[in-house]
């Protein structure tokens, strides 16, 4: 039985158009909506598969996201330590926010190249 899907393909139609517009990015928390399997179904048939899949694998989390055949449309599935899906989006975004890289990571990335170029060559000139 069909319930929400039409609201919620709506909703993401209205996003995507805001992101193109106005650069306003857009998350759509899935699993925490009443949906039927015909609404997910729907949802997915309509969206259909992207090409580019992206795997967060830390210790504590894992996390993927696939773009849609709708370009800068995302579903993202959050997973807990034994593997099971916790949290279900629907991004509308260029990039998942969580899988950008972090400043604070940058940051420590910076550090990380210098001292690896310093093991390699003890005199490089790296400025400030």
């Amino acid at each position: 039985m069909l319930m929400n899907a039409p609201a919620i393909l709506y909703e993401i139609l209205q996003a995507l158009k805001d992101f193109y517009n106005k650069g306003e990015r857009h998350i759509i928390y899935i699993n925490k909506l009443p949906l039927t399997e015909e609404d997910k179904h729907v949802i997915l048939d309509v969206l259909r598969d992207g090409q580019v899949k992206i795997f967060l694998k830390s210790a504590s989390q894992k996390v993927e996201w696939k773009e849609t055949g709708i370009s800068g449309v995302w579903i993202g599935v959050f997973f807990d330590r034994d593997e099971k899906p916790i949290l279900e989006t629907i991004e509308i975004t260029d990039f998942p926010m969580l899988a950008m890289s972090q400043r604070e990571d940058v940051e420590e990335a910076i550090k990380t190249l210098e001292d690896r170029i310093k093991s390699v060559i003890p005199n490089a000139n790296l400025g400030q």
